[in-house]
């Protein structure tokens, strides 16, 4: 028996019916906002493949560069102050734990690096810190500058104007020049750590405003690096109340007769802490030399009644 042939011919007319009627609807206005929908779709979809892929083969790029050629990773600091000398800039850099495996691109080393670096004694604030794309780690810090020095039990150490104990390190030009602060019985400094003695910090507070003083003058007037000795061992008159607390002694062992701690003057009836230090300043003038005199007692109140600044021989 044989099919109908109206059937598939029906079946061929629906089918075209719906293929007009789709390709009406695609070129429609509707038909092609979708599809100028999807176009967009379609091509942010391929972008965002295309760069997340690049990225990771960029950073799968850098790493096998940097495994194969290692950036060589340098410090420096900004500006360093004229004192420093170049071993102590050395091991500023060397204190902030860099090392040539350092990935010079991994964002947590610089937190690392600075929070080492403030740990140094030497350094009072770190500004800035900042690592280079070229392998150079840039700091700007200010330092501790020492003014005197002073020995416990372990050796040498310096110290700050604050009072802050420092590792003794070279240092460079003529602020290197350090006075020794002696007559306290020590058992251990902590370096970092502040002077406990009120007697070495009552010298300390002398010699802070004497360099400050001193920095201001002329070079030729400048008295600093006479001064050799700061001795604290009659403090408060403990060893004998008549004679002066603190004395100063220059290298060729000149005796300077300070008095009482700063700021005590008045109570000790003693010539206040301004005429004192242009009393010293006057004698330094008068032959250049503080070392030209057997001593130079700075303590009377009235000049006319003071002991007499005595000239060596």
């Amino acid at each position: 028996m044989s099919k109908k042939p109206g059937n598939k011919s029906g079946r061929v007319g629906k089918s075209l019916a719906l293929w007009t009627a789709c390709t009406a609807w695609l070129t429609g206005p509707w038909g092609r906002r979708i599809g100028r929908t999807l176009l967009v779709a379609l091509t942010v979809t391929a972008l965002g493949v295309g760069v997340g892929g690049g990225f990771r083969y960029l950073d799968r790029y850098v790493h096998r560069i940097h495994r194969q050629r290692p950036l060589q990773l340098r410090v420096e600091i900004k500006n360093p102050p004229h004192w420093a000398s170049q071993a102590l800039v050395t091991r500023l850099c060397h204190s902030t734990g860099i090392v040539q495996e350092d990935f010079i691109l991994d964002d947590s080393l610089t937190a690392r690096w600075a929070e080492n670096l403030r740990r140094n004694p030497w350094v009072k604030e770190v500004r800035l810190l900042r690592k280079r794309y070229d392998g150079v780690l840039e700091i700007d810090c200010q330092l501790r500058q020492p003014i005197a020095s002073l020995r416990d039990a372990a050796g040498l150490h310096y110290v700050d104007v604050e009072g802050t104990v420092l590792p003794a390190f070279p240092l460079a030009g003529p602020a290197a020049h350090l006075v020794r602060l002696q007559g306290e019985k020590l058992s251990r400094l902590e370096d970092g750590k502040p002077l406990a003695s009120p007697a070495l910090l009552a010298g300390l507070a002398v010699l802070a405003e004497l360099r400050a003083i001193d920095e201001q003058m002329p070079y030729d007037q400048r008295l600093w690096d006479e001064i050799a000795v700061m001795d604290v061992g009659n403090y408060d008159g403990r060893l004998s109340p008549a004679e002066s607390h603190l004395v100063l002694y220059t290298a060729n062992n000149t005796e300077i007769r300070w008095g009482v701690a700063y700021g005590k003057a008045l109570a000790y009836l003693e010539a206040p802490e301004p005429d004192k230090f242009r009393r010293l300043y006057q004698s330094f003038a008068r032959f250049r030399s503080l070392g030209a005199y057997e001593y130079v007692d700075l303590r009377n109140r009235r000049a006319d009644r003071s002991d007499p600044l005595r000239q060596n021989g």
